[in-house]
C-alpha cells in the first residue's frame, strides 16, 4: 500500500507529489484520489488566502493526515465541490418546493414533484451529516480547527438548529400518521425555508473560492433574495387561504376571499401564479393594484399586514445596497468630482481669472482622466517589484517609441524608469527656455512640441517618444540653446542630471552615444542661432 506524503522529494526548489504507481488497483487508486481531494489544496483559493504559502499548505496536508484522517478540511476540493453541489440544490429547493405545495396541492400527477422534493430533502440531511465532519477556519485564533468535539459544537452552536428544521422530512412524518392531511403535508414542507441560511453561508464561500468583488456579489445575491422573498410570497398567498379553509381535502375558499373575486381558481396553474405573483409585487410596493381584490378575510389582512412594512424594509435595504454598489464601482470618479468641487471652491477663493481657472481645469481633466486615485498611498503599500512593474507598463508606450531606450538592458531601462517624473504641460506652456542653464531632459510620452531658436526661429516639432534636452546632461556649463513650447497639452517624463549621471555614466558606451546625439543637436543649433 502507497502512504500518501505530499513533499517527497525537491527539486529546483519545488515539492513533487506523490503519483500513482503502476501496479496500484482501482480501488486503491479511487481511495488514495478521495485522500488527496478531502486535504487541503493548492488549487483551492481559500487555501491559499488563509494559509498564504506552498509549506503551510503541505503542513496542514501531514497535520491532517496524522491525526484527523476521517475529517473534511475546509479548504479541500471535496469541501469545494459539496458547496456548489448544494448550492444548486438548494436553489431548486427554494424554487421548487413552494410552488409545488402551492399550485400543485390535490393534483393526481404529483409524483415527479414529491420524488423531487424528497431527494433535495435527503440531499439536505446528508449535508448535516457532512458539515459535522467538516472542519472549519477559526478567525479568532487563525487556525483551521480538525477536531471532532471542537466541529460538533461549533456547528451546534451555529447553523445546525436551522439545517436541522428545515431538512425535516415532512413527508415522511405524515406517511407515518395520518395521510388525510393533504394541504397540512404540503404547508409544513415550507419549514424547507429554514434552509436559506445556508444557501448565504455557501454562496459566500464560492464567492471567496471566485475571489469575485463583494459588492458586486452583495448586488446580484441581493437582487436574486428580492426575486426568492416575491416568489415565496405568491405561493403563501394562495395556500393560507387553502390552508384556512380544510387542512384535509383541497377546497374552494370563501367568497371573501380575493381568489373568489378574482375569479382565478379554476384557471391554469401558471395563470394562478402569475396572478399571485402581481399581488405579492403590488403589496412589496404598494401600487394600488389590489383596491379591486382588497383584502377582506382575515388571513388576508394578516398576510398583508404583514408583506406591507416587509416588504418597504426588503425595498430599502436593496436602494442601500445599490447606492452601495455603485458608489463602489464608481468611487475613483466620485473622488475627482469632489477634488473638482473642492478646486473649484479654492479657485474662487482666490478669486482667480476665468482663463486661468479654465487652464487648472484642463490640467485637472488631463491629468487624472475623470478619475481620482490616492497613487502614492497606493504604491506605498506595494513591493519594490510591484511598483516596478506598475512603472514598466505606465511606461510602456514611451519605452516602445523612444529611440533613445533602444537595445537598452532590461536592468538598465526598469532603473531610469524608476527615475523618471511625469509633468503636465498646457497648450502654450513654456518648457524649456533658451540661453538658460538646464538641469534635466524631456521624454515626450504624449504630445507635440516646438522647439525655436534663442532669436524665436522655429526649428522643428517633436512628437510622441522624442526626446530633448540632453544637452544639459552632457554638457553641465552649457546654457540651453533652444526654447521649447507645448503645441498642444503634453505629457513629458524629465531625466535629472544627478539621476542620469548615476544611472547612465558608468555605462561608457551608452554614455558615448547619447553624447554624440547631444553635440550634433547642439551643433545644428548654433547654426541655426548665428543664420
Amino acid at each position: 500500500m502507497l502512504l500518501y506524503d505530499d513533499c517527497l522529494s525537491s527539486k529546483g526548489g519545488k515539492c513533487e507529489e506523490r503519483r500513482y504507481e503502476p501496479e496500484m488497483s482501482r480501488t486503491n487508486r479511487f481511495f488514495l484520489f478521495f485522500k488527496e481531494c478531502h486535504m487541503a489544496s493548492h488549487k483551492n483559493q481559500r487555501a491559499q488566502r488563509y494559509l498564504r504559502s506552498h509549506a503551510s499548505i503541505v503542513y496542514e496536508k501531514r497535520r491532517h493526515a496524522s491525526h484527523y484522517k476521517y475529517i473534511i478540511h475546509p479548504f479541500s476540493l471535496l469541501r469545494f465541490w459539496w458547496i456548489s453541489l448544494m448550492i444548486v440544490v438548494l436553489v431548486i429547493g427554494i424554487l421548487a418546493i413552494p410552488y409545488a405545495a402551492a399550485f400543485c396541492v390535490g393534483e393526481k400527477n404529483k409524483l415527479p414533484w414529491t420524488i423531487l422534493k424528497n431527494t433535495i430533502i435527503c440531499l439536505c440531511c446528508c449535508d448535516i451529516v457532512v458539515n459535522f465532519f467538516t472542519g472549519y477556519f477559526d478567525k479568532s485564533n487563525n487556525v483551521v480547527e480538525l477536531g471532532s468535539k471542537a466541529i460538533a459544537m461549533n456547528y451546534l452552536k451555529g447553523g445546525f438548529i436551522l439545517d436541522f428544521v428545515g431538512s425535516f422530512p415532512t413527508d415522511l412524518f405524515f406517511c407515518m400518521g395520518d395521510n388525510t392531511y393533504i394541504v397540512g403535508r404540503e404547508v409544513y414542507s415550507l419549514i424547507f425555508l429554514f434552509r436559506c441560511q445556508s444557501l448565504w453561508k455557501y454562496s459566500s464561500e464560492v464567492s471567496k473560492d471566485y475571489a469575485s468583488r463583494r459588492a458586486l456579489f452583495d448586488f446580484f445575491s441581493t437582487l436574486y433574495w428580492l426575486i426568492m422573498i416575491l416568489h415565496w410570497q405568491a405561493c403563501i398567498y394562495w395556500i393560507v387561504p387553502l390552508a384556512f379553509t380544510s387542512m384535509y381535502e383541497v377546497k374552494r375558499p370563501v367568497d371573501d376571499s380575493w381568489i373568489h373575486k378574482a375569479d382565478v381558481w379554476k384557471d391554469s396553474t401558471l395563470f394562478r401564479y402569475g396572478h399571485c405573483m402581481l399581488r405579492s409585487i403590488a403589496t412589496f410596493m404598494h401600487s394600488g393594484f389590489l383596491v379591486k381584490n382588497e383584502p377582506k378575510t382575515q388571513e388576508d389582512q394578516v398576510l398583508v399586514i404583514i408583506f406591507h412594512p416587509f416588504g418597504t424594509l426588503v425595498f430599502c435595504f436593496l436602494i442601500a445596497k445599490v447606492m452601495q454598489f455603485f458608489k463602489g464601482i464608481n468611487s475613483s470618479k466620485l473622488k475627482y468630482q469632489a477634488a473638482l468641487a473642492h478646486l473649484s471652491q479654492y479657485m474662487s477663493h482666490k478669486q482667480l481669472p476665468r482663463r486661468t481657472q479654465k487652464r487648472i481645469v484642463n490640467f485637472y481633466e488631463f491629468r487624472f482622466q475623470s478619475r481620482f486615485f490616492r497613487e502614492p498611498e497606493i504604491l506605498a503599500i506595494l513591493s519594490m517589484q510591484m511598483r516596478q512593474e506598475i512603472r514598466m507598463h505606465s511606461c510602456r508606450k514611451l519605452v516602445e517609441n523612444v529611440t533613445f531606450f533602444n537595445n537598452l538592458p532590461l536592468s538598465i531601462l526598469a532603473r531610469i524608469v524608476a527615475l523618471l517624473k511625469s509633468e503636465i504641460f498646457l497648450t502654450n506652456d513654456l518648457i524649456v527656455r533658451a540661453n538658460q542653464t538646464g538641469d534635466c531632459m524631456y521624454f515626450i510620452a504624449t504630445g507635440t512640441v516646438a522647439v525655436y531658436t534663442s532669436t524665436g526661429k522655429e526649428v522643428c516639432h517633436l512628437e510622441d517618444g522624442a526626446h530633448f534636452g540632453e544637452i544639459a546632461l552632457v554638457m553641465p556649463d552649457a546654457k540651453r540653446v533652444a526654447s521649447v513650447v507645448a503645441v498642444e497639452t503634453c505629457k513629458l517624463y524629465k531625466l535629472e542630471r544627478a539621476d542620469f549621471a548615476r544611472t547612465i555614466h558608468p555605462y561608457p558606451m551608452l554614455w558615448e552615444r547619447i553624447r554624440k546625439i547631444a553635440i550634433e543637436r547642439h551643433e545644428k543649433t548654433t547654426i541655426m542661432n548665428a543664420q
